[in-house]
């Protein structure tokens, strides 16, 4: 009897272990889902200036830095310097790469034309890993850029200036 005994407490042993093994390889939690929410809190604005018949540019950081060159005039008045600046929402660690699309093309309503390239990122380059603690705190993203005035501007440069440049946010 002795022996039987000592065989069923064997098996359950085996048995446990069996099991402790399985358990121990069952398949991890497929991953979260990315997702990405921008959304825009700030418009990039180069402030006010006046330009002379040479042109030049214009140029605004990541940081609220203006930098002008060429046959241009900075004017301190007027609307506020300010890079614009993006609210990012993902989960943290996602990995972002900030799309941009070389020069766009901005008019004024009355035949004058300037160019902007987006060419500053706070993020150092444009690809950079989220770092808020959760999807409900923003990363922030300020963005500058460049306005080229061309020199034949004919007359039709002064005026407010629009238009809208486009950025893709991909998420890896």
């Amino acid at each position: 009897m002795w022996f039987h005994f000592k065989l069923k407490k064997t098996r359950f042993w085996f048995l446990f272990f069996i099991l402790f093994t399985l358990m121990a390889e069952a398949q991890e939690n497929p991953p979260v889902p990315i997702q990405v929410e921008v959304r825009t809190s700030r418009n990039l604005n180069f402030g006010s200036f006046t330009a002379g018949t040479s042109g030049g540019n214009v140029s605004v950081s990541w940081d609220d830095q203006r930098t002008i060159n060429g046959d241009i005039v900075e004017l301190n008045f007027g609307q506020p310097v300010s890079a614009a600046l993006f609210d990012v929402y993902a989960n943290p660690g996602t990995i972002i790469q900030i799309q941009a699309y070389g020069e766009t093309e901005l008019t004024n309503g009355n035949g004058g034309t300037i160019y902007l390239t987006l060419d500053s990122f706070n993020t150092g380059q444009r690809t950079f890993v989220t770092q808020s603690p959760s999807t409900q705190i923003p990363n922030e993203v300020f963005v500058g850029g460049t306005l080229r005035i061309p020199s034949d501007n004919s007359g039709t440069l002064p005026g407010r200036y629009q238009g809208t440049f486009r950025l893709n946010f991909i998420h890896q």
